[in-house]
């Protein structure tokens, strides 16, 4: 049979107590440490993700931002385009108009410039003629006489001609 000896006894109850107090003191301590542990790491788990959804909802943000911002780009420069070519028509049409205006001009100042050279080449036959007249009245009538008044009055004619055109 079995002896049950005090010593065994003894081992077996400090073994208990030994356990009791390791469990008491050492395991409850550890398991509470691994908990807190635990929660950290999920708590730290949830931040991540949360953090992670917070940088996917900024980043869809900016994007949309920056799409914004391109079609307003765009937006300016096809405005800054039709201004500028309203500019260039309406530049175009003052540039067309200012030129038929100094055609115009030109075109009147030429005819004023004629008229003003008949006149005077009028004024200046008209002398001409008188002088002729007078020559002729003072004269005798002979063939000789007419036609050195004729000759003379030729030559007046085509000088005065001359230094008007020059």
């Amino acid at each position: 049979m079995l002896r049950l000896d005090m010593n065994l006894v003894w081992n077996i109850v400090n073994l208990i107590v030994l356990y009791l107090l390791l469990k008491h003191f050492l395991l409850k301590p550890v398991l509470a440490v691994m908990d807190k542990r635990q929660a950290m790491i999920e708590q730290n788990i949830s931040n991540a993700r949360a953090s992670e959804g917070q940088a996917e909802a900024l980043r869809k943000q900016y994007e949309e931002k920056l799409a914004a911002s391109s079609e307003e780009g765009q937006k300016l420069v096809e405005d800054a385009r039709a201004q500028a070519g309203k500019q260039y028509e309406r530049i175009l049409k003052e540039a067309q108009e200012n030129s038929v205006r100094l055609m115009e001009d030109a075109r009147k100042n030429a005819q004023a410039d004629q008229e003003r050279a008949m006149r005077e080449a009028k004024a200046q036959i008209a002398g001409l003629v008188l002088a002729a007249t007078a020559r002729v009245v003072n004269q005798e009538v002979s063939a000789k006489t007419n036609q050195a008044i004729y000759d003379s009055f030729l030559a007046e004619a085509g000088d005065s001609y001359d230094a008007g055109s020059h």
